[in-house]
């Protein structure tokens, strides 16, 4: 009786602890490189759609992959155009989730915002003044001056995205 609860321990431990091996915790604060899969440009009509991917495995301590290079991430966007007065274009990008090797969604935490240059004062000046002096009404059309717009390119790298909580990642046997 005394062999068979040795061999019994001895198989419950071995079980446990080979369970324990393909579990591998991600920690939150954990840097994700994201590379941008789509251009985004904010004049362009189809500023909306942004893409974006993993770009460099996210592994743990003992070198075990927890986030595959190459899988999608989540992103929503707000992006406005340049407009009048000289104001320049606006991106924003909040990245929010990905997908670790067992399937698990992965909360992110990053944000990438960019500013297109303003031209208020150039807008500004000569709408005033060309307007009120010079060349009344004509010169009031130099409010109509945009600001630049924002043009990121496919292909850009961000290093600021993080892992948003602590997470176990079941690994591949």
């Amino acid at each position: 009786m005394k062999k068979f609860l040795f061999f019994t321990a001895v198989l419950v431990a071995t079980t446990l602890s080979s369970a324990a091996q393909n579990i591998a915790t991600l920690n939150n604060g954990k840097a994700v490189q994201v590379r941008l899969t789509s251009e985004i440009n904010s004049n362009s009509k189809t500023r909306g759609t942004v893409s974006a991917i993993v770009d460099k495995d996210v592994r743990d301590e003992n070198g075990n992959v927890l986030i595959q290079r190459g899988t999608p991430i989540q992103v929503s966007s707000k992006i406005e155009k340049s407009r009048g007065m000289g104001n320049g274009g606006y991106v924003k990008l909040n990245f929010a989730s990905t997908t670790a090797v067992d399937g698990q969604d992965i909360a992110l935490q990053g944000i990438y915002a960019i500013d297109g240059k303003d031209r208020k004062g150039l807008a500004l000046g000569l709408g005033i003044g060309t307007g009120a002096t010079i060349l009344f009404p004509f010169g009031f059309f130099f409010f109509c001056l945009k600001g630049e717009p924002v043009n990121i390119p496919e292909g850009t790298i961000i290093n600021n995205v993080v892992v948003n909580d602590n997470y176990k990642i079941r690994l591949a046997n």
